[in-house]
């Protein structure tokens, strides 16, 4: 029994260690003379909406604060006794000497201390730099805004630190995310460093000298807005309950969005289209699908990887591009090639063909050397050409067993060089067709789009896109072809990835779609069955830039445009790219690449061989021309010996 209250005992201790540990704790004091000058600034309502903000962040530590209001510099020396064992202290007075004495006192032993100057206070000189919003540029309104964003934005950083992970701090290292409060604060009124130290009135909206940045706060700050929207991993994907219903929306798309509405203050909706499609005119010049929601005001965005084309351009407005994507083809995993024929793939027909010449013509050459060589005065027997046949070709396979004839220079060096290269080309021969055997080259169907019609497969485009745009408004080419087939059996629409994914599966369609669309369901069917089932065509095709759409003259396009681009430039579009794209490095993440199997050898690669043997051979002609000039003298001397030997025995028998 005893043991068990132990037990229990140990529990709550944990217990009660991990709260201390996941709750992030601060005071925030102000004084009296704030309600006094400041009547309309709410420090406790900010810090309340503040702190809620800041608990909805995915930290494992959650946030919570006590307030302390000095009426008199009496209460200090017992509001500090109170606050030195929390974690963080928030002060917001309105006199600098009640600020400047509590930060002397406690900020040396307090690791982190905001200061909310509603006046001009120097800097106090203690070693350290603390961090100080700068209220006092600011007016009511802006206040509200800017004011809660960085207050927010200090809590965040603080709460969340000391848990992301070394990826997620060196993300933030690289692209140099400042952790400043102020400079928080000044980002937001759009001020650059100038200004900002030199300003000594209230920064209001309605200055003229400010950037858009400001104006857009003041447009969007608790605004509600409306998103159409289509799931499309990796771009949006709708998470779901366990009865189907949408409950979250995430993804490459909404890391944009949440992004801009952390910023400035705003909600949304999202609206799906009732057809399921991005949209696309119809007959009677109307749109349909998310853009025909967008010119009917009923969307202020769409969001999703909507593809800018002329057409589109023409009834909406596009953000820059946040992505270039390229259409591809998914089609059933490769075949292996024929074996029929494998013993011939290790060389190309060049090779053949020298090889079949070297085979050819080096028995002549080798016989005629023993012709040149051969004295009539020498009882030498010259090989037939026949056996220089033998020879060759069994030096060329490996299985000679012929003696080569052992007289004149020539003939002997060009048959060491023949030996040598053989040696080579068996050598290549051999490696090269091991590898063909182990690792059978794969065969995609087809390797590009002008393939498609020729082959046995039928495709599928999904409706609504610029796809299907794209091939049944063409008027020649691949692409009128294509289209034309999706009035015949040949093509069809389809309104579900799913369906175009579970057709491919079975063998008989290409499924025609955005790449990036199609590496995602590639690695989810891959985990799914364990299996490559799918695959890709070679080469990509109909390049484009991927935007938000809006309505014509929309306020919100010049926001978009400069928030994207900082955003991509920063390095953000690579970071959400790494979360939500699927890692190239699994099975299949290989096998969607060129598919290649062992290379056939060309000239090139034997040019080495082919050079001993020219060499070998140019070094046995200069040698044979040497021997055979001195055999010619001798053959001569000969004659002339004979000459005189047959008249001296023809004059003597005719008895002269």
């Amino acid at each position: 029994m005893l043991s068990s209250w132990k037990i229990v005992l140990k529990v709550l201790i944990v217990v009660h260690r991990a709260m201390e540990i996941c709750c992030f704790r601060f005071a925030l004091i102000y004084d009296e003379g704030l309600d006094r000058h400041q009547p309309s600034s709410n420090i406790e309502s900010w810090m309340r909406a503040a702190v809620a903000d800041a608990n909805r962040i995915c930290c494992p530590a959650s946030a919570s604060y006590k307030t302390f209001q000095i009426s008199n510099d009496s209460q200090l020396p017992a509001i500090l006794d109170q606050v030195h064992t929390l974690d963080a202290m928030v002060v917001s007075v309105i006199e600098c000497r009640i600020a400047d004495f509590i930060e002397a006192i406690l900020f040396p032993s307090m690791l982190l201390f905001l200061r909310l100057d509603f006046s001009r206070c120097p800097a106090i000189t203690n070693g350290r730099e603390t961090d100080r919003l700068e209220f006092y540029h600011l007016n009511d309104f802006n206040r509200d805004t800017c004011g809660s964003l960085a207050i927010t934005r200090w809590l965040e950083q603080n709460i969340c630190l000391p848990f992301v992970d070394n990826n997620a701090t060196f993300f933030i290292m690289e692209n140099g995310t400042s952790s400043s409060a102020s400079r928080e604060l000044q980002d937001c009124t759009g001020l650059d460093d100038l200004k900002w130290s030199s300003v000594t009135y209230p920064v209001t909206f309605d200055s003229p000298d400010l950037p858009d940045n400001v104006e857009w706060h003041h447009l969007l700050n608790g605004k509600h807005l409306r998103l159409t929207s289509l799931e499309r991993p990796p771009f949006v994907i709708f998470e779901r309950d366990s009865y189907g219903s949408v409950i979250a929306y995430k993804g490459y798309c909404y890391e944009i969005i949440n992004a801009l509405q952390e910023t400035y203050n705003f909600t949304y909706e999202v609206v799906l289209p009732g057809d399921k499609s991005y949209g696309k005119i119809m007959p009677n010049g109307s749109w349909d699908g998310m853009l025909g929601l967008i010119l009917k005001q009923d969307a202020d965005i769409g969001l999703g990887p909507f593809s800018v084309t002329y057409s589109r351009y023409g009834v909406v407005d596009f953000s820059v591009g946040f992505h270039e994507e390229t259409a591809t083809i998914l089609i059933p995993p490769p075949g292996e090639e024929n074996r029929l024929l494998v013993c011939l793939k290790p060389f190309l027909w060049q090779v053949w063909l020298s090889l079949g010449v070297l085979v050819v013509i080096l028995p002549v050459i080798l016989w005629a050397h023993f012709m040149c060589l051969r004295f009539p005065h020498e009882e030498k027997t010259c090989p037939g050409l026949a056996k220089q046949y033998f020879f060759v070709l069994g030096v060329l396979i490996g299985q000679s067993g012929q003696k080569f004839v052992s007289f004149g220079y020539s003939p002997r060096l060009l048959g060491a060089v023949w030996c040598v290269s053989a040696v080579v080309f068996a050598s290549a021969y051999v490696g090269v067709l091991v590898s063909f055997l182990r690792f059978p080259k794969l065969t995609p169907i087809i390797n590009k789009l002008e393939e498609l019609p020729v082959s046995h497969l039928k495709w599928v485009i999904p409706r609504g896109t610029a796809l299907e745009s794209l091939f049944t408004e063409a008027t020649a080419g691949v692409y009128k072809t294509i289209g034309e087939g999706l009035s015949d059996t040949r093509g069809s629409l389809i309104d579900s990835g799913l369906d175009g994914i579970h057709r491919v599966i079975q063998g008989s369609h290409a499924y025609i779609d955005e790449k990036s669309y199609l590496v995602s369901f590639i690695a989810e069917d891959y985990e799914r069955s364990g299996t490559c089932r799918l695959s890709f065509a070679y080469e990509e095709f109909f390049k484009v830039s991927l935007a938000f759409p809006l309505p014509k003259n929309s306020s919100l396009k010049p926001l978009l445009d400069k928030k994207i681009m900082q955003m991509m430039e920063a390095g953000l579009g690579n970071y959400w790219k790494q979360i939500y794209w699927p890692s190239s490095g699994g099975k299949c993440g290989r096998s969607i690449q060129p598919i290649v199997g062992p290379k056939s050898l060309g000239l090139s690669d034997l040019q080495g061989a082919f050079l001993i043997l020219a060499v070998g051979y140019g070094m046995a002609l200069v040698i044979c021309y040497a021997e055979s000039r001195c055999g010619l003298a001798n053959i001569v001397r000969s004659i002339r010996g004979d000459s005189r030997y047959l008249i001296l025995l023809v004059s003597k028998r005719l008895g002269f």
